[in-house]
């Protein structure tokens, strides 16, 4: 798919063509859902990382029973490690899901696959029916409570991920009182354990 740049004095208005000739703004849930009108003359989007950000947000998730939603850090190799190995075994047991970490943030990235990330994490939270949340660390990760508030309060299914051996010996390493509540106090220790309780809700 193509995209059109239709501001040049907003990078993130970005658009696309539909089968009609008509242009709808990429960004819904900033720009609208409703056809605007361009010229003949505007940019196309020709950065790679520019447009493999934006086809992630079209197609947030590829074919599976259940779409669910990988919330966690993706700041070190250990969390994008066991971030990919527990998406991995969804996706073998026949689930979709979307892993924040296929679209990479640097130190040159665009304003466009910055924003790109932000609503596509957004919108992905929207469509999951299943989130499963790496809660792993001494604090849960400021981005991964933030998905959790709000995937509750969107009353998405919540699994807490916490494989952490010093849950089994120290109560200070648990997850506070308040995430905690969301994710009806309980944490898996692996992600096996959350396939069978998923697979139970079918």
């Amino acid at each position: 798919m193509k995209y059109y740049y239709a501001d040049e004095k907003d990078e993130s208005f970005v658009v696309y063509q539909d089968e009609n000739g008509a242009y709808f703004p990429v960004f819904a849930e900033k720009y609208g859902t409703e056809p605007v009108i361009c010229n003949e003359n505007m940019k196309e989007v020709e950065g790679k990382k520019e447009a493999e950000a934006l086809d992630k947000y079209m197609n947030p998730y590829g074919k599976g029973k259940k779409n669910i939603y990988m919330a966690g850090p993706l700041f070190n190799e250990g969390d994008r490690y066991s971030n990919q190995i527990n998406s991995d075994a969804l996706r073998k047991a026949g689930y979709a899901t979307f892993l924040p970490q296929e679209v990479v943030i640097d130190k040159d990235s665009s304003k466009l696959v910055k924003d790109a990330c932000f609503y596509m994490d957004f919108k992905a939270i929207n469509l999951c029916q299943i989130v499963v949340a790496n809660c792993n660390g001494i604090e849960v990760d400021s981005g991964t409570a933030a998905e959790i508030g709000m995937c509750y309060a969107l009353n998405k299914i919540i699994f807490a991920y916490k494989s952490d051996v010093r849950n089994y010996y120290n109560e200070n390493y648990k997850l506070n009182n308040f995430v905690g509540g969301l994710v009806n106090n309980k944490t898996y220790s692996n992600i096996e354990d959350i396939i069978r309780e998923i697979e139970g809700l079918e």
